[in-house]
């Protein structure tokens, strides 16, 4: 398992370049030495910081595979979920990355039902599935959320948002303090891909 207090430090430098994005000021010069992990575990777990319920009690993994060790580093360098749920498409997967982690497998609805989601896809992922409270980060185009699970969330998004969703604000903008992350038991979503 990846170290919490190593991951502090890359996470630092992912927060400070969504930040100077957001200012229109130039990235800090370490970020383009963060390897790909690195970034896409710093933007989940800043996500959470921001958009997230104040002591996640657990946090579901959804498609990760071998990024699934980097996303919980980067998350217990802020918060530690108590309980770690894991989906994968492959059952045989699942049960690698939940033994890398130390979680355990479940379903993808009810991986959806933890406090905090990250997926990654190609998946697809129902209103049904989530409760009032849960932040999700959508890591790439290929989590293909339904339109009422949209609508009925306050989205962020960094990148390009599917066609007709509203967006309240980037994450970068929220880690600068722009804009207010969450408010109250809402369904968040920040689209990362």
């Amino acid at each position: 398992m990846l170290d919490p207090a190593a991951a502090r430090r890359w996470l630092d430098v992912v927060e400070a370049a969504l930040v100077a994005g957001a200012l229109g000021r130039p990235a800090p010069p370490l970020a383009a030495s963060l390897t790909d992990a690195e970034v896409a575990a710093g933007r989940a777990a800043v996500a959470a910081k921001f958009l997230a319920v104040g002591t996640p009690r657990s946090m579901a993994l959804i498609g990760l595979g071998e990024l699934a060790p980097w996303i919980v580093a980067g998350q217990r360098a802020y918060a530690a979920p108590r309980e770690l749920r894991v989906f994968e498409a492959v059952p045989v997967e699942a049960a690698r990355t939940a033994d890398a982690i130390g979680g355990r497998v479940g379903s993808l609805a009810e991986a959806c039902a933890a406090d905090i989601v990250v997926a990654r896809g190609p998946v697809a992922l129902r209103r049904e599935w989530f409760r009032g409270g849960t932040h999700l980060t959508a890591l790439d185009p290929g989590v293909v959320c339904d339109p009422a699970l949209l609508a009925a969330a306050v989205v962020h998004a960094d990148g390009t948002p599917p066609p007709g969703v509203r967006v309240h604000a980037t994450l970068g903008a929220v880690a600068a303090g722009l804009v207010d992350g969450r408010q109250l038991d809402e369904i968040t979503v920040l689209l990362a891909g």
